[in-house]
């Protein structure tokens, strides 16, 4: 949690510190030329120094559109809490002894491997963009299940799949930009995996696109290298809300499944200007 605390106020200045800097359309320079007579004649161009507030004042709106698709990093954030495991009519699970068997759900600090591709929209004018996207997503991560005396019952690699609305604004130059912006996010299933670890602890037919809470936000930050017409860009997603507000275990003793995801995302794209 430290360290990307630290990676999203690093953008952020970072940001900040670009969208200061002063955007030298040229220098002061001279061409060296012949008049009629063929007498050497020194041509002094004069050229303009704008900043980009002034750019952006003098520049007109153009648009732009492309398509990206990447791999992410993404870590899953659980409220720990130990859950009673339902049976299938629905009720506690009774082990030998009598008791109520229990399970132990535990945040895993592993990350797990997820992916994206969409398309997007993009309205610059001088050093200003604003870049809406639309995009799908399987935001990945992992959590640990135990068993009573501390042993590992079932490690998850969960899996969640959204279409995801990216509304970003950054600053730019010729070849790199830099941008920060929300994400709104419309889940609605969960990869295998998950549903057969949950499924111990919710009916199954619970498991579905009614399992999310939606629309959530998330906020991205980043930055991007373009190469004529391809692009490489770097984001964080940080999550600020629950994918879910679900309770797990029986209705007389119920517990609050609380999901939310981290995720570094890597991707290519292609932009026609």
């Amino acid at each position: 949690m430290i360290m990307h605390k630290k990676i999203f106020w690093f953008f952020l200045f970072f940001i900040i510190s670009f969208g200061g800097f002063a955007q030298i359309v040229a220098s002061d320079s001279t061409i060296a030329g012949k008049d009629t007579s063929g007498n050497l004649e020194i041509i002094k161009l004069k050229y303009d120094t704008l900043s980009y507030a002034e750019e952006y004042r003098r520049d007109y709106w153009r648009y732009q559109s492309g398509l990206r698709f990447g791999i992410s990093q993404g870590r899953f954030f659980i409220n720990e809490n130990t859950i009673d495991r339902l049976s299938t009519s629905g009720n506690p699970v009774i082990d030998e002894q009598g008791k109520i068997v229990k399970n132990a759900f535990i945040n895993n600090e592993t990350y797990n491997t997820g992916y994206n591709a969409g398309v997007f929209m993009r309205m610059v004018r001088g050093s200003f963009m604003f870049q809406p996207e639309l995009t799908y997503s399987l935001k990945s991560g992992i959590f640990d299940i135990l068993n009573k005396d501390g042993s590992l019952n079932k490690r998850v690699k969960g899996g969640v799949s959204s279409i995801d609305i990216p509304t970003l604004i950054g600053v730019r130059s010729k070849t790199s930009r830099v941008f920060l912006g929300p994400t709104f996010n419309f889940p609605f299933a969960m990869n295998s995996d998950m549903k057969n670890a949950l499924k111990d602890f919710k009916n199954v037919e619970s498991l579905n696109h009614k399992f999310f809470n939606r629309p959530i936000m998330n906020f991205n930050v980043g930055f991007g290298f373009e190469f004529n017409s391809f692009f490489f860009d770097v984001r964080f997603e940080k999550g600020i809300k629950s994918y879910s507000v679900q309770t797990l275990g029986p209705v007389s003793s119920p517990k609050l499944f609380d999901l939310m995801v981290d995720a570094f995302h890597f991707n290519i794209g292609y932009i026609k200007k």
